[in-house]
């Protein structure tokens, strides 16, 4: 690895961290959200799963200069994940202020008062569409990680 591509990664795994960080104080911010939302249950799950992805990203950082894979995948793992993760905990903080996606989450969404409007129902549904980007995020860092081959 030349140490143009050390930089680069050493940047890029900044940027992950600083976005790690952004994810755990909006989590943490997201905690107070439980107290007024129509459908608190679904606040308290933004919460969590805000600061589960907020640890992801920071143990991505922490471990961005293991991953021997060309810097095109570096990228994808990034924007997929970032994109994933955001996505995922708007369309949570979301339902949970707009009681909205009952029909989405198939445990809590049975407590779930009835009161959205269509767009914030389809809102939220197409919003947690993009998680399935978390899995491509994660199987190119499986990928990344067991490459023997010198990138």
């Amino acid at each position: 690895m030349t140490n143009e591509n050390l930089t680069d990664r050493t940047t890029e795994a900044r940027q992950i961290l600083f976005h790690g960080g952004i994810m755990t104080l909006l989590s943490l911010l997201s905690g107070f959200t439980t107290y007024f939302a129509l459908a608190p249950r679904i606040a308290l799950s933004s919460h969590t799963v805000g600061l589960m992805q907020g640890a992801v990203l920071i143990a991505l950082a922490g471990a961005w200069h293991l991953l021997n894979t060309s810097a095109r995948n570096l990228k994808i793992i990034k924007y997929t994940m970032l994109f994933g993760f955001y996505t995922n905990w708007v369309s949570l903080q979301l339902a949970a202020l707009w009681s909205a996606g009952k029909d989405s989450f198939p445990i809590t969404g049975k407590d779930m008062p009835d009161g959205a409007v269509p767009w914030q129902n389809w809102t939220v549904t197409f919003l947690g569409y993009f998680s399935v980007l978390i899995l491509v995020s994660a199987v190119f860092i499986i990928w990344g990680a067991c490459n023997k081959e010198k990138k």
